[in-house]
């Protein structure tokens, strides 16, 4: 089993992808969101790249059965129902419901690794149920951090190098790292016992913390809320868990 991860959100090759999994990370804060709302009851989410196709996309069902949620620029989205915290995507907000998100950088990574053998959404709060996952696959595994528009993230690089470790852990000498993931894992094994410290060292945490989110940063730090891992296949999410 050989572990690579995309240190910069490019997409990766086609081929390389289809005998892969793959797991996408946007810690802050678009998987975290998915996560939890998986987790609270949500049916499903549709990830778009705009907001006209997230208005699209939700007419097309039944009224009162979606959510629009997300953001531009770190704001919710006039129009939109939710923004992307995930304290927002609680179950008396989605249960039942059928969300459309649209955000900066995480909704649009799952349409680059739309080709990969098995996609998931992973964050700090599933981060043991999605390595346990990625090791029932036994497959080649590629880490994509979803990063910062465009942008090395730091944040999304360290829960990827969190689950390296868990994975190390469980296969030990059957693993094969890339360059890229012992950079990863090296960046793990820094901040490993101060996850929030390295969210306010990133750009984009110093970001949520002008904007009055701080909050955020020591919520989307924790581990193992739940045990669903929500899969990407065929443009929408939904839940895989025990």
């Amino acid at each position: 089993m050989r572990i690579d991860i995309q240190l910069i959100p490019i997409p990766p090759d086609p081929k390389l992808l289809s005998s892969r999994a793959v797991v996408v990370v946007d810690v802050l804060r678009a998987t975290s969101a998915m996560v939890h709302a998986i987790s609270e009851g949500a049916l499903e989410i549709l990830p778009v790249t705009t907001v006209k196709k997230a208005f699209e996309a939700a007419g097309t069902f039944p009224p009162g059965t979606t959510l629009l949620g997300g953001e531009e620029e770190t704001q919710r989205i006039e129009g939109f129902d939710l923004g992307n915290s995930p304290k927002e995507y609680i179950a008396e907000r989605v249960k039942d419901k059928r969300l459309v998100m649209k955000t900066t950088n995480g909704t649009q990574a799952f349409g680059l690794v739309s080709s990969g053998l098995e996609i998931m959404a992973g964050s700090f709060f599933n981060i043991n149920a999605t390595a346990e996952r990625c090791m029932e696959l036994g497959t080649d595994l590629l880490l994509f951090p979803s990063g910062d528009e465009g942008n090395f993230s730091l944040e999304d690089t360290l829960c990827a190098g969190m689950l390296i470790d868990l994975i190390l852990r469980g296969k030990g000498n059957q693993l094969e790292l890339s360059d890229a993931s012992h950079c990863a894992h090296t960046l793990y094994l820094r901040f490993g016992d101060n996850l929030v410290e390295a969210f306010r060292l990133s750009r984009h945490g110093k970001e949520l913390i002008r904007f009055g989110l701080e909050d955020d940063l020591r919520y989307c730090a924790q581990v193992d809320l739940t045990r669903i891992v929500p899969i990407y296949r065929r443009g929408v999410i939904r839940r895989f868990g025990r």
